[in-house]
């Protein structure tokens, strides 16, 4: 063969194989992807087209099932609404004001919201009287509130009570004290209703709320999904090849 005709064939040949490859889909990011739809193409059962270069842990996607979608896990945003049990009881009982009524229902209306974990309502007294009648009375106190909220519609599978009794008592020292420099000459009747004043914050009803927060996530922001081309990337065109189907 002359040098000519060589020649002839090579150049023949590498024009041949430049319309080849650009006849090929190209390839990114470990995916051959269309140059007319820029999208993945896939072959006759639906599958991605995996190229050489394809690592699942860093160059997977979402769509050919390579890659974990990103779940929005909740966070949870605790409150705690009190109640003096002054405002909804009377002194040493356990049956609801007439007066506390609009303060639970609004209290229900908004423990209702979907978004509610969990509601846990905790009866709290002061330090006066026994540990067992203290107990007894906070956890009556706590099934009464939370008996109403779940009758103004809060879910009773979201719902407990619990009676603390005087464990978490913190006014008994200082009103102690406050009415011991009362003096001598004050009555004991009166020492007394100034300790059953003082130490009313202890008497309450603590309502903790558990909410979640929705975390959101942007459009298109997804676990292990790379985007199907970058930008100023210009793909040639595509053809069916290989038993892949032109997207």
């Amino acid at each position: 063969m002359t040098k000519q005709l060589k020649l002839g064939a090579l150049i023949v040949a590498a024009v041949a194989s430049a319309n080849a490859m650009a006849s090929e889909p190209h390839t990114k990011h470990g995916y051959t992807v269309s140059s007319q739809s820029q999208e993945i193409v896939r072959n006759n059962y639906g599958e991605c087209w995996r190229n050489s270069y394809f690592d699942k842990a860093t160059e997977g996607r979402v769509e050919c099932g390579d890659a974990v979608a990103a779940k929005s896990e909740p966070v949870y945003q605790d409150e705690t609404v009190s109640f003096s049990a002054n405002t909804l009881f009377g002194f040493d009982r356990d049956t609801l004001r007439p007066e506390a009524m609009d303060s639970l229902n609004n209290l229900a209306q908004r423990l209702s919201q979907s978004n509610v974990e969990s509601v846990r309502v905790e009866g709290h007294t002061d330090f006066m009287g026994s540990d067992a009648y203290n107990q007894n009375l906070s956890q009556r106190r706590a099934n009464v509130v939370s008996n109403y909220l779940v009758n103004r519609g809060v879910p009773s599978s979201k719902i407990s009570a619990v009676g603390l009794g005087e464990s978490q008592a913190r006014m008994t020292a200082q009103c102690q004290a406050e009415v011991n420099r009362l003096g001598k000459k004050v009555s004991a009747a009166k020492k007394r209703s100034a300790l059953i004043a003082c130490i009313e914050p202890d008497r309450r009803v603590d309502v903790r709320v558990r909410s979640v927060v929705q975390r959101q996530v942007s459009a298109g922001s997804v676990e292990g999904e790379r985007p199907a081309v970058e930008p100023h990337w210009i793909p040639g065109p595509a053809s069916n090849i290989h038993g892949y189907t032109r997207p």
